[in-house]
């Protein structure tokens, strides 16, 4: 099971992450969320994540975004230098436009009562699907899918340590997200959550 933890705003955020066994680790760049961070700050959590020894699991870095132009949030995710540029809300055509960015890989926001939901519609590397209040950690009904999505996808929205396990046997996910959920207070990480929400979700077969 794919786990990625997102709304790192600190070095030891990003230690407790990568010491869980966490897979892939995010930081926000849009302005209205409690938990964003500058590009300049982004740029140095991407650069303590890859500043690690060759036998060290390199965690895969993720620039998330919902209220930059599509342009500003290309250039930022390369200046940071982030693997993926997450995109909540996007158009078509602005994902199709980060689509063509080399070397970036891009993950498509949404909720099941948006759409679409399947992989690859836009043409991004992967989807996740959330509440329709991103970050918010407010759960969501999973039997409002349709249909399960195939290939991979992450499903994000009210888990925690304790609902992880429960969410991924519904569900049947690729991969899951999570921010507040491991959050001693908005915004501010609970390490030893951390390690409990890695720990239940990587118990669970994929």
């Amino acid at each position: 099971m794919y786990v990625k933890i997102c709304g790192l705003r600190t070095v030891g955020d990003v230690d407790a992450v990568r010491d869980a066994g966490a897979d892939a680790m995010g930081v926000v760049l849009s302005s209205t969320s409690v938990r964003a961070v500058s590009v300049e700050h982004a740029r140095s959590l991407v650069a303590h994540a890859e500043a690690v020894g060759p036998s060290a699991k390199p965690l895969t870095t993720v620039a998330v975004v919902h209220d930059l132009g599509i342009d500003e949030a290309i250039a930022a995710a390369e200046a940071i230098g982030v693997d993926v540029l997450q995109l909540h809300g996007y158009s078509h055509s602005d994902t199709r436009r980060a689509v063509e960015v080399d070397g970036l890989e891009i993950w498509r926001a949404t909720s099941a009562d948006r759409g679409p939901t399947a992989v690859g519609a836009y043409g991004e590397d992967a989807l996740l699907l959330d509440s329709s209040t991103p970050g918010s950690g407010t759960t969501w009904d999973l039997g409002m899918l349709a249909e399960r999505p195939h290939g991979r996808w992450l499903l994000a929205g009210g888990l925690s340590p304790d609902t992880v396990a429960g969410a991924i046997a519904t569900a049947r996910p690729w991969g899951v997200d999570v921010s507040s959920g491991v959050e001693a207070h908005r915004g501010t990480k609970d390490h030893a959550l951390i390690r409990r929400f890695v720990e239940a979700a990587k118990q669970t077969a994929s």
